[in-house]
Parts: C-alpha cells; structure tokens; sequence
C-alpha cells in the first residue's frame, strides 16, 4: 500500500497512514482486545472436548466486538473531520490535508467491523488446531487488496487505497466465517442477524442525531480554532452515544448490561477507596 500511495503525489503517503492509524486505534481497543482475552477460553474449551460451548463463547465474543465497534465506526464516518482536525491539526497540517485524510479515514471505517472480527476468528481457529486456514485466507485477501487497489487508485486517488484496504478486510471476513461454519457448524446465524438489526436501528438514531447537531452545535463554539472543533465533535459524539445506549437498552440488548456492570463495578471501588481514606486511623 505504501508503495502505491507514493505514486500519488506529495503527501499521500502520510494521509494513508495517519488516516490508518486512527482507524487502527478503534481495531486494536475493541477486536484485539475482545479475541486476547477470549483466546485461552475459547482454547480451554476445545481441549476439554466442549466444542459447542467454544462456539457459544465465539458467538458472544463476536457479539461484543459488534456492540462496540459498529457504533465507532459510524462515529468514524460522521465525525471525521473533527477527529482528524483535533488529532492531527497543528502545524503544517492544513485543511485540505484534513479532508483528504478525513475522506481517507471514511474509506477505512467502512470496515472497521470487518477488521475488528478478523482476530476474533482467527483465534477461533487456532484453538481448533488450524493454522493453516486463516493463513491462506489472510494471503488471498491480500491479493484481492492488492488487485483493487490498482483498479481503485486511479478512480479514488489515496481514498481508493483505504477502498480497497475495506474491501479486502471484508472478503477475509467472510470467507473466515464460512470456513469455521463449515468445520464446526451452525454458528447462531438467525440469533446474530436479529441482534445485527437492533444494533444496526440504534446505530442509524445515532448517527442521524450526531450529523444533525453538528450544525447548531458549530454556532455555540469558535470554529476557527482547535477546541472549537474538538467541542463540536465531542458534543455531537457525546449525545449520540447516550441515544445508541438507550436505543440497545430499550431494544433489549443484552450488551448493555457491559456497561452497566463497568460502571458499578468502578463506583464500587469508588466507594471503597472512600470509604478508606474516611476511615479513622487506629491507634
């Protein structure tokens, strides 16, 4: 990829890749985090001969990462001018080179669930005993990376690389899912597509919400400047996250309770450490 954005012109390779790590960050807080931790499980199950109750661990898994990185990625989408504006503007950086990279950035997110599933699986696999399979569809995903992104170039310029990065992400995904369907059978597809709905609705309110206060939020702030625009975001970000959570709440989705169980778990070790320095020292 690298070698392809340097024959678009000046710059283009540090828009690919600051666009790339932004959406890497939402990849590496919510996938790779969600299969390390499910790993030894998912491992330990296969090894005591429990290979249904490692596919409803997989099944859960993948429901968690879905939960968390549907929403971001359409918060990537929506809100990302101000992102790259608040990450990356300063200095030299301009904003032509804002929306380029913004535009980029929105290329990428069209597969962050994609991106975010693959090591989920991946280690589906290798729990299995199975090395082979994720390697071979990793290396055919990434001649389909490579193919369309020398068709996409020179229709897109450097969003075109991000379009084909998407699109490569997305076949291995599903080429990933089938092959571990075929080997270890149904993986509550009816169940999964049904949550997909309800998180899909929730995401939709949510990124309606977010695009429309953008606007009346950007006469409350100084646009001209850094935090103006961070505000904006923050603000607008803010009040759709609330609408995704009591949408999911409303709707029945049994992820919420993540986040309710985070948050009382953290005022209970609030409570604790309050409850010690307020105790009276012995003497």
């Amino acid at each position: 990829m690298t070698v392809l954005a340097s024959t678009l012109g000046v710059g283009s390779i540090a828009i690919f890749n600051f666009a790339n790590n932004l959406q890497y960050f939402a990849v590496g807080i919510i996938g790779i985090s969600f299969a390390v931790a499910a790993f030894p499980a998912l491992s330990e199950l296969i090894a005591k001969g429990k290979q249904s109750d490692m596919i409803e661990q997989l099944i859960r898994t993948t429901r968690q990462i879905l939960f968390f990185i549907l929403p971001m990625s359409i918060l990537f989408l929506v809100l990302r001018a101000q992102i790259v504006r608040t990450v990356l503007g300063s200095g030299a950086f301009d904003w032509d080179d804002t929306i380029a990279t913004a535009d980029t950035l929105a290329f990428f997110s069209f597969s962050l669930f994609a991106q975010a599933l693959i090591p989920l699986l991946a280690r589906g696999f290798y729990a299995l005993k199975d090395t082979w399979t994720p390697f071979l569809i990793g290396l055919s995903s990434a001649l389909v990376n490579i193919l369309a992104a020398l068709y996409l170039k020179d229709i897109y310029g450097i969003q075109g690389l991000a379009f084909a990065f998407s699109i490569a992400a997305i076949f291995q995904i599903v080429l990933m899912w089938f092959s571990l369907r075929h080997k270890v059978g149904p993986m509550g597809e009816k169940s999964l597509l049904r949550f997909l709905g309800k998180i899909s609705f929730a995401t939709l309110c949510m990124a309606i919400i977010a695009q429309y206060l953008k606007e009346p939020l950007s006469y409350l702030v100084d646009m001209t400047r850094l935090w103006g625009i961070f505000l904006q975001g923050l603000g607008a970000g803010t009040v759709g996250i609330f609408m995704y959570i009591l949408l999911c709440w409303l709707l029945g989705v049994e992820e919420v309770d993540i986040i309710k169980k985070s948050f009382k778990k953290r005022s209970l070790k609030l409570a604790t450490v309050e409850a010690s320095i307020n105790e009276p020292d012995e003497v």
